[in-house]
């Protein structure tokens, strides 16, 4: 173990000496000074929410750099300059050297997480306590975004056979007319079906209104449930959205009172009667395409005892346009399960872990090639994960090479890691619980399964490398 612990210091030592690091370094100072103290909002929820966002998310994008450069440095600058030569002709193993050079890049990094999220944390809690906003609404954002809020969907129907129904009826017409339907034309049939069923639940016409239920919910005695939905008007789109009028009602349950016939199911079964209670007095008029939150106040006492919520909107919309609400978009309930300090530290341990992935995966490609192409390799797999990730996602697909495509990223999301399901900045902005659960999923899926197999291939091959061959002029 000394030697390991030599080999971790000395890696240390020489990370921090390297000149792209002390770039990189002045980088990150700059940006934790700058960005939480220049942040300025009109309203506390502008200026907490973008305040972590771009915060978290610049700590995280430049300490992924250094770990990425700092993992290709160290494993290729003792080979270059023949350092590494020496060492091996000591009783040490190749294996022992890796790993203390991997821990020697980790502890850089995560050290330095550790600092800035410590201060972005504290000047923007300082920033807050000390600007000056409209009454009520620090305390507003207490709840909401200085919290962890465990977020339920709303419970949604099985599409497929709704999909498959209309995707046949959709064929046969086409077999009536005389037409030859191939497999291209069936696959975007279905997806053409699939976009209209789910288009249909997600749209409220103007006048109508359109229920949610919630299952699961925990009631928690004088503790507030919060709403977020984002609503679009007329069409799902960042363009063209405007004013518009909506209500929201609750739905509060009352047990209904049934005679029982004493046995062991009918003392079980409960019924309840709903009244719908509208949030306000009149329609709520909000800009469509942003997200909004309302709070259920504990004393309406809107969870039934077995965990369900019902909700409603009805469409006021002035000039008769249709309101969508995307499956991803809401409407959530979200529920405080714990405090801001707490659901910021598990934010900054998958930093940590996104880091440490990064070190990794720069070390066994570093180990095994020269610096340059360490480097092409590291961003070329980084980059791998983010276009299956685009192409798996394509709303539409009509061409060929959009399917080959989609084909192709399907495939590669089997391998490859898309650093996208790391980013917490957005969700800590919301105030939505980090859960230990999806941590433990990201760990599995992405380190064990998928990060683990290729870095002991870097191992194995960087104990099999050949130091002889390797010769610098």
């Amino acid at each position: 173990m000394r030697a390991f612990f030599a080999i971790v210091k000395l890696t240390f030592r020489h990370a921090v000496r390297s000149h792209i690091f002390q770039l990189l370094l002045g980088v990150l100072l700059l940006c934790i000074a700058l960005i939480p103290t220049t942040v300025i909002n009109s309203s506390a929820a502008d200026f907490l929410r973008s305040a972590l966002f771009y915060s978290l998310w610049t700590v995280s994008a430049v300490l992924g750099l250094s770990a990425m450069w700092l993992g290709c440095y160290v494993m290729t600058c003792d080979i270059d300059s023949y350092q590494l030569h020496m060492v091996v002709s000591k009783p040490v193993s190749r294996v022992v050297i890796w790993c203390g050079k991997w821990v020697g890049v980790c502890a850089v990094n995560l050290l330095l997480l550790v600092l800035a999220s410590a201060a972005v944390y504290f000047i923007i809690l300082w920033r807050f306590d000390n600007l000056e906003f409209q009454p009520g609404e620090k305390e507003r954002m207490r709840s909401e975004v200085l919290v962890g809020r465990r977020a339920f969907s709303a419970d949604r129907p099985d599409y497929g056979e709704a999909v498959r129904e209309l995707a046949r009826r959709r064929i046969g017409r086409l077999a009536a007319q005389g037409k030859t339907v191939d497999t291209n034309m069936q696959d975007k049939i279905i997806k053409d079906a699939q976009l209209e069923v789910v288009s249909a639940d997600s749209e409220v016409k103007a006048g109508q209104i359109k229920s949610w239920h919630f299952s699961g919910i925990p009631s928690v005695p004088n503790q507030s449930l919060f709403l977020r939905y984002r609503p679009y008007i007329n069409k799902v789109s960042s363009e063209d959205q405007r004013q518009t009028r909506l209500l929201w009602s609750v739905g509060i349950p009352r047990e209904r009172k049934t005679p029982q016939d004493g046995t062991l199911a009918a003392k079980r079964a409960k019924t309840f009667d709903i009244y719908l209670y509208p949030f306000d007095d009149k329609p709520d008029q909000v800009m469509t395409g942003a997200f909004y939150e309302k709070e259920l106040k504990p004393e309406w006492k809107p969870v039934s005892s077995d965990g369900q919520v019902f909700l409603t909107v009805a469409n006021y919309d002035h000039l008769g346009g249709t309101l969508f609400f995307q499956p991803a978009d809401g409407p959530r309930l979200l529920v405080p399960a714990t405090g801001f300090a707490g659901n910021y530290s598990r934010a900054v341990l998958v930093i940590g872990l996104e880091l440490a992935l990064l070190a990794a995966l720069s070390c066994a490609f570093g180990g095994i090639v020269s610096m340059p192409v360490a480097v092409f390799m590291v961003v070329s797999y980084l980059l791998f994960g983010a276009f299956s990730v685009y192409m798996v996602n394509l709303e539409y697909v009509g061409t060929a090479a959009d399917r080959f495509g989609q084909l192709v990223g399907k495939m590669l999301l089997k391998v490859v890691i898309p650093l996208q399901n790391f980013d917490v900045s957005s969700v800590i902005a919301d105030g939505v619980l980090v859960e230990w659960s999806w941590i433990g999923g990201l760990v599995l899926n992405m380190i064990v399964l998928r990060a683990l197999p290729l870095v002991l291939l870097g191992i194995f091959l960087y104990r099999k490398r050949e130091l002889g061959l390797i010769i610098r002029k």
